[in-house]
C-alpha cells in the first residue's frame, strides 16, 4: 500500500535528519509562532480556505506545467480569500522540501501549515525551526496517546494542530478540547474520493471542535456548496494547481450560487438555466406581480429538468396554508420551498421538502430573529411594510457580519452592476429578480448575460 510505502520512506528521513540535525541542537533556540491559524479560519459567512502548495501527488502526478512555488505563494499572498497556506514537506511522493516551508513562512503574513506525515516528535519541533505556524497530524498513524503528546508539545511553541480523521474508527483517538478537527475525504488506502465523508463524519465531530475543515476533492462551486453546510473551513491544493489561472478557480469555488427568482413563462426559464443558474424561483402569491399558476410552473419545471438536471426549483409562498403548499410542492415536485411571509418555525417541520425561510431586514433586530430560527436556509430581503418582496431596494449588507447561519441567499436590490460588491459578502447564494427584468416577470437577456459573466 502507498501509505505504509510513505510511512517506511519517512522513519528513514527522520533518522537520517536527526543524525544531520539533532533535536538538542536547535530546540532551545525555537521561538513562538506569532500567525494563528485558528484565529484565520474563524469566518462567519464564509468557509475558509487554506491553499495549499505542492508539486505532486500520487494519486494525480505531477500538478501542473512549470511549477514556481514562489509564483504560487505570491498568488495566495495577495488573494483576499486565502485566509492559509498548506505546503507540502514530503519530497519523495510530493517533490516537496522542508525549504518550502521556510520560503513560505519568511514571506508571508497569512498562518503557514505544515502538511506532511509527522509520526515523531522531532518533525513538531523541526516544523516550528523552518517557519510552520501550525502542523497536521493524521489520526490513522497515531495512538490517542502520541495525538495528546504532539498536541501539547505544539502548544509551547504556540503552534496549532489540525487533527486529521478519515474513519469513524479514528474518533477515540481525539483528545478532549481539540480546537480544529479535518475529515480527509480520500482514502488513503485506495486513494478514492468521496466528498459523503465530511457529510457523514460532521454531525459526530463538529460537537467535538471549534473548526471543522473538510480536505481533498473539492474541485467546484458544486462541491463548495455540497459541503459548506457541513464545514468551517476547506483545505483545496489539486484544483487550484491544475487550473490555469489559481485566481480565477478561487473566485469560481467560492462564487455564490444564484437564484432567478420570478420565472413566469418558458423562454426565461430556459435561457436562465442555459446561463448556469443553480435555482429557479416560482412565486405562487396570487398578489404577486410575478404570479405563476402552479400548472403552468409545473409544464415549465418538468421540462428544464429533462434538460439541466442540476438546476433546482423553488417554489414561493407567502402566508399559505400548508394543506395548499404540499399540493402544489407534489404537483411540481419542488426541490425548496421558500416561505416568504410571516410563517412560524413550526411550518418547517409539517412540510416535507427543504425550506427557505425569508425574513425582511430593517436591523439588528431582525437579524436576531433570524439567528434563533430553526431555518437552517435563510433568505434576507428588505423590509418594506406594503409588499413581501421584490422591491429591488437593499438593506443594510453589514448586517450580515452578524448572521449565523451557514446558508444564508441574499435578496433585495441586487443587480449586474453590484454583483461584484455582493460577491465580497461571501453570501451562500443570491437571489435576483427584478434587477434581471425588462419589466415584472420577464427577464432580460442582456443583464443575465452580464451577470453570469461576473459571477465567474
Amino acid at each position: 500500500m502507498i501509505l505504509e510505502r510513505i510511512i517506511q520512506s519517512k522513519r528513514e528521513e527522520i533518522a537520517a535528519r536527526k543524525t544531520l540535525m539533532p533535536l538538542d541542537s536547535f530546540k532551545n533556540s525555537l521561538s513562538a509562532s506569532r500567525r494563528n491559524l485558528k484565529a484565520s479560519l474563524q469566518k462567519q459567512t464564509r468557509p475558509a480556505l487554506i491553499a495549499e502548495i505542492k508539486a505532486k501527488s500520487p494519486s494525480a502526478g505531477e500538478l501542473r506545467h512549470g511549477f514556481d512555488f514562489n509564483q504560487i505563494l505570491d498568488i495566495y499572498n495577495r488573494h483576499p480569500l486565502v485566509d492559509a497556506i498548506s505546503v507540502l514537506t514530503d519530497t519523495p511522493f510530493f517533490g516537496a522540501k522542508l525549504d518550502d516551508l521556510r520560503q513560505a513562512a519568511d514571506n508571508s503574513s497569512k498562518p503557514i501549515l505544515r502538511k506532511d506525515f509527522i509520526i515523531d516528535q522531532y518533525q513538531i519541533y523541526e516544523s516550528r525551526l523552518y517557519g510552520a505556524d501550525a502542523i497536521l497530524l493524521i489520526a490513522r498513524l497515531l495512538s490517542r496517546s502520541q495525538i495528546t503528546e504532539f498536541i501539547h508539545i505544539a502548544a509551547t511553541l504556540d503552534m496549532d494542530c489540525l487533527l486529521e480523521i478519515h474513519h469513524e474508527t479514528e474518533i477515540p483517538k481525539i483528545p478532549q478540547n481539540v480546537p480544529i478537527l479535518g475529515i480527509n475525504n480520500r482514502n488513503l488506502d485506495t486513494l478514492k474520493i468521496d466528498l459523503n465523508q465530511t457529510i457523514r463524519l460532521s454531525q459526530i465531530l463538529q460537537p467535538r471542535c471549534e473548526i471543522l475543515v473538510a480536505e481533498s476533492g473539492i474541485h467546484s462551486r458544486q462541491d463548495v456548496h455540497l459541503i459548506r453546510p457541513f464545514a468551517d473551513a476547506m483545505l483545496i491544493g489539486s484544483s487550484l494547481l491544475k487550473s490555469e489561472n489559481i485566481n480565477r478557480k478561487i473566485e469560481e469555488l467560492f462564487s455564490p450560487a444564484i437564484k432567478i427568482c420570478g420565472i413566469t413563462n418558458s423562454s426565461d426559464a430556459r435561457q436562465t438555466a442555459k446561463f448556469g443558474a443553480d435555482y429557479l424561483g416560482f412565486v405562487f402569491y396570487p398578489q404577486s406581480q410575478r404570479f405563476i399558476l402552479p400548472g403552468k410552473a409545473a409544464e415549465i419545471m418538468k421540462n428544464i429538468r429533462q434538460d439541466f438536471p442540476n438546476c433546482k426549483m423553488v417554489g414561493v409562498f407567502v402566508n399559505e396554508t400548508i394543506a395548499k403548499i404540499r399540493t402544489i410542492c407534489d404537483q411540481c415536485q419542488l426541490d425548496y420551498i421558500q416561505l416568504h411571509g410571516d410563517e412560524p418555525d413550526n411550518y418547517i417541520h409539517n412540510l416535507d421538502a427543504p425550506v427557505i425561510k425569508a425574513f425582511r431586514i430593517r436591523d439588528q433586530t431582525d437579524i436576531r430573529r433570524v439567528n434563533q430560527s430553526i431555518a437552517q436556509r435563510v433568505l434576507l430581503d428588505s423590509w418594506s411594510d406594503s409588499q413581501y418582496g421584490g422591491t429591488g431596494r437593499r438593506f443594510d449588507w453589514q448586517l450580515l457580519k452578524n448572521i449565523e447561519k451557514p446558508l444564508v441567499f441574499l435578496a433585495g436590490g441586487i443587480t449586474p452592476k453590484n454583483f461584484p460588491e455582493v460577491k465580497k459578502l461571501y453570501s451562500y447564494a443570491i437571489d435576483i429578480s427584478s434587477g434581471i427584468e425588462k419589466y415584472p416577470g420577464k427577464k432580460d437577456r442582456t443583464k443575465l448575460k452580464q451577470l453570469f459573466t461576473g459571477a465567474l
